[in-house]
């Protein structure tokens, strides 16, 4: 695999992360941040929008929607996400997930839990989610006809091959339900994959039994 044609692609804002300092040495490596981030030693730097978002959805916007960065979807042919808290621990890790790329042209994780519903899901309120307005985007998906355990994926690792057909319309879908109602992006991906009927590859594991990344701990609080 010609290494040139390998993204991988974070993202932090309001310094939230910016002590971590990582680098994948086969692949080139995008390091998405806000005016206020500190620039990440070794990463090619991108400044995210100037929306007047809360920062934790501004962070989403390289995560959920690569093909809106027309140097990701022009110049590579894989983008890996990884999210901002984590730090690469294995040499191999972009041979390895590339490695479960299939005809679909996305890999996403497995709940690590397992839970396997977004309703469900939505009901669990840590401080961060508090004042996101899961109800209000419950009661859409019902309505809609939104079926009970259609999945759940964790968002911290994930590969696409960026020519794949559907996947620019699943990320539309997935964004507009995280500008639409809340920033919590595991309720919305089920949602959105129902909806486009996008059928992705879904490791075996969750990402973190493959001890590709190591998560930290937030170095601030947003």
């Amino acid at each position: 695999m010609s290494r040139n044609n390998v993204a991988v692609v974070t993202a932090v804002t309001k310094n939230y992360d910016r002590k971590l300092r990582f680098n994948v040495h086969d692949a080139d490596c995008w390091f998405f941040r806000d005016e206020q981030t500190v620039p990440r030693k070794d990463w090619h730097q991108y400044t995210l929008e100037n929306y007047d978002w809360h920062p934790r959805r501004l962070a989403k916007l390289p995560k959920i929607n690569p093909h809106r960065y027309d140097f990701l979807k022009n110049d590579y042919e894989y983008v890996i996400w990884i999210d901002g808290d984590m730090e690469v621990i294995n040499h191999n890790f972009v041979d390895e997930i590339l490695g479960f790329m299939d005809d679909s042209g996305l890999v996403i994780s497995p709940h690590f839990d397992p839970r396997h519903c977004a309703y469900g899901e939505a009901t669990i309120r840590p401080p961060k989610y508090a004042s996101e307005p899961l109800d209000e985007q419950v009661a859409f998906y019902r309505q809609e006809g939104f079926p009970e355990d259609f999945g759940l994926y964790e968002g911290g690792v994930a590969a696409r091959r960026m020519n794949s057909p559907g996947l620019e319309e699943l990320e539309q879908v997935w964004l507009q339900q995280n500008i639409d109602y809340s920033y919590q992006d595991q309720v919305s991906l089920p949602y959105a994959l129902w909806k486009t009927g996008f059928k992705p590859k879904v490791l075996p594991r969750s990402f973190r039994d493959y001890k590709w990344v190591r998560i930290n701990a937030h170095t601030s609080e947003r």
